[in-house]
């Protein structure tokens, strides 16, 4: 029988695989787009990449990072480092110089997190333009603002430094986070100024009973994937429509939790030395609460029948 490490390397390499939707694509473009204009237009364009969480927003912006990767080029007679994009998360809690240490950070700055603010902003704005860096992820930034207060206050200090930065230095600038924040950053005029286009990830959706939506594309690629490089089969497919729609309720349509599903019933059958995945290996990675926080059903969808499934469907 294979060992679990040399199954989880396997599982791993197709749970690293990226599923590509339409409205994944639209983003993708957008974003890429945004900083494009930037090197023509006076004005800086900044945008938002919201979701809800396990929907896909980081893979998004690592995809991109990994389409532009860091590199070097000798200019007379020196290595200089090209950081043409670059991925941080907003610490908690966020100050100037927090903000600042991470992106030099991610600048390779042999020493991110020493000097006074003014100087690590001095130091920060020229490796920018040494770096040539044209796209910059903020993730998490609901850390931009104060949520133990019931208004929910927005920090002014670090707002007003990034509307500052990204003057100084005309870069894409795409904040990544939960929907429920975007109108509390548009509060400030002048920031939804410069973060006016937004991009959102959204649930994958089943349109009708016998019309599964984008759900059935999601499917149909990671059954091509899970076929190609394991090997492994689902009987019934993984596109059929009763079962389509049991993973639906499952999971509500979240990424994430799907592919935790999925994840699941591969290593059960990959450490009985199997290659065929049925309904049993649903019911029981169910029964052991892979979904359970997302799920539309207490009871497992997986027993359920079509019958059962088009009553649930409605009444959602």
């Amino acid at each position: 029988m294979n060992s679990d490490q040399v199954i989880l390397d396997k599982i791993n390499k197709i749970m690293q695989l990226v599923i590509v939707s339409s409205e994944f694509n639209t983003a993708y473009k957008g974003i890429l787009l945004c900083a494009e204009k930037n090197k023509t237009y006076a004005q800086p364009f900044g945008c938002l990449l919201l979701a809800k969480g396990g929907l896909g927003k980081t893979t998004l912006c690592q995809t991109i990072v990994k389409k532009h990767p860091p590199t070097y080029r000798i200019e007379e007679g020196f290595k200089k480092s090209i950081v043409p994009v670059f991925y941080i998360e907003v610490p908690s809690p966020a100050t100037v110089k927090s903000v600042a240490s991470c992106m030099l950070n991610a600048l390779h700055d042999p020493a991110p997190f020493s000097g006074s603010t003014a100087q690590m902003n001095h130091k920060l704005v020229a490796l920018l333009k040494v770096c040539e860096t044209r796209l910059i992820f903020m993730d998490e930034f609901h850390h931009l603002f104060d949520l133990q207060t019931s208004t929910k206050r927005m920090n002014t200090v670090v707002c007003n430094w990034i509307k500052t930065l990204v003057n100084e230095t005309g870069i894409c600038f795409c904040l990544v986070g939960l929907p429920e924040f975007e109108s509390l950053l548009k509060i400030d005029s002048q920031l939804a100024r410069r973060f006016s286009q937004t991009f959102k990830l959204n649930q994958l959706r089943v349109t009708k009973i016998d019309e599964p939506g984008t759900l059935h594309s999601f499917l149909h690629q990671i059954s091509l994937n899970i076929e190609k490089y394991l090997h492994i089969k689902f009987e019934p497919s993984l596109t059929s429509q009763l079962l389509a729609l049991q993973i639906y309720i499952a999971t509500n349509g979240h990424h994430a939790y799907l592919m935790l599903l999925l994840e699941n019933c591969l290593f059960q059958v990959m450490k009985k030395d199997n290659y065929t995945i049925t309904i049993e290996e649903f019911i029981k990675a169910w029964d052991d609460g892979i979904t359970s926080y997302v799920s539309k059903t207490k009871s497992n969808p997986f027993r359920l029948d079509m019958t059962s499934i088009s009553s649930k469907i409605r009444n959602i």
